[in-house]
């Protein structure tokens, strides 16, 4: 576990290097360490990191949410601020795990893989609940486009949803989408329609 690449961000330049030289002595490799001042979106793209090691005395909501979102990665908050407040609006930031002390490195392997396996799980909670949302739009957008392709052909609901389903092939479109462009094709003509 120890080859993970870290990105080391601490409001501290002191403390900062310590951790550095403390965590590239117990075999962690440390791709960037940088001040929470510094981040800078441009750089932090090129960094090829696998977790986030944020280490801040005062934990800033702003900051966490930019390191967060720009990353993308398990992201590990050390901190000795244990105010409830605190621990709350950092994990409505997006922190993978939020650690009461100092960075131990003797402990960091368990946190790390915790922390990434947490990640990991919340990432597939996302994508599914994403994948729920995107089914159930399609969903409706069939059944308005069969109701409306039965009113437009006077035919039945089955063969409604086998015409749809025949655009959809032919165009190489989901049915959701072939759905949602009958729809669209639909408010285009009435809003012409009214125009005129």
């Amino acid at each position: 576990m120890s080859k993970l690449k870290i990105a080391l961000i601490d409001d501290d330049f002191d403390r900062a290097e310590f951790v550095k030289l403390t965590l590239i002595e117990h075999q962690f490799d440390v791709v960037a360490c940088l001040m929470t001042d510094q981040l800078d979106l441009f750089y932090l793209q090129q960094i090829q990191a696998d977790v986030i090691l944020l280490d801040m005395d005062h934990p800033q909501r702003d900051i966490i949410e930019s390191c967060v979102s720009q990353f993308d990665l398990p992201t590990v908050l050390f901190t000795k601020n244990s105010h409830k407040e605190t621990i709350k609006s950092a994990i409505e930031a997006g922190i993978t795990a939020y650690i009461v002390d100092g960075i131990q490195p003797s402990k960091l392997d368990s946190i790390l893989e915790i922390a990434i396996e947490q990640y990991k799980k919340h990432k597939k909670l996302l994508n599914d609940l994403q994948d729920t949302k995107s089914k159930l739009a399609d969903r409706k957008d069939i059944e308005k486009a069969k109701v409306l392709l039965m009113q437009l052909h006077h035919i039945n609901e089955e063969h409604a949803f086998a015409l749809l389903r025949k655009n959809a092939m032919s165009h190489r479109m989901t049915i959701g989408e072939m759905a949602r462009r009958l729809l669209d094709a639909q408010l285009l003509l009435q809003s012409q329609i009214k125009e005129q």
